[in-house]
């Protein structure tokens, strides 16, 4: 009996660890907190920026995470910074990205940095602009 429970107790103690670890999460961070890695990616993708550009940018991270650079270029004339989702289907991970055209002095940011931690290895990565499939303009390493 005390084994059955013991082995109960053990399935269900990884089952809970398991558990948090099958999630797909994102969230924003400030470039103050992010590695050294990640500002150098982003100090050169800004001055490497000419106008022309989208201003998507993607940098690996470890095996399990990845950092999504949206610079000033990604943005229509008269808009700001909105949502974003990711979401998994199979072997693509989407990214989809919106503009937000309300604009008031605390949208007035110059950038947005999210990170982003996967399930796995994915074998496509889609990006949608507010609705329509777009590209993203540099992928670091």
């Amino acid at each position: 009996m005390k084994k059955l429970m013991l082995l109960s107790f053990m399935l269900l103690l990884l089952v809970g660890c398991n558990g948090n670890d099958s999630k797909l999460t994102f969230s924003e961070i400030h470039l103050e907190k992010a590695s050294a890695k990640v500002k150098d990616f982003i100090t050169q993708m800004e001055i490497n920026e000419d106008g022309t550009g989208n201003g998507i940018y993607v940098l690996n991270g470890k095996k399990d995470k990845f950092y999504l650079f949206l610079s000033q270029e990604f943005l229509d004339k008269g808009k700001s910074f909105g949502s974003i989702d990711v979401k998994e289907e199979e072997n693509t991970l989407t990214i989809y990205l919106n503009e937000s055209s309300d604009i008031g002095q605390e949208d007035q940011v110059s950038y947005k940095l999210y990170e982003i931690n996967r399930l796995k290895d994915y074998e496509f990565l889609r990006v949608f602009k507010n609705g329509k499939e777009t590209h993203i303009q540099t992928v670091g390493v």
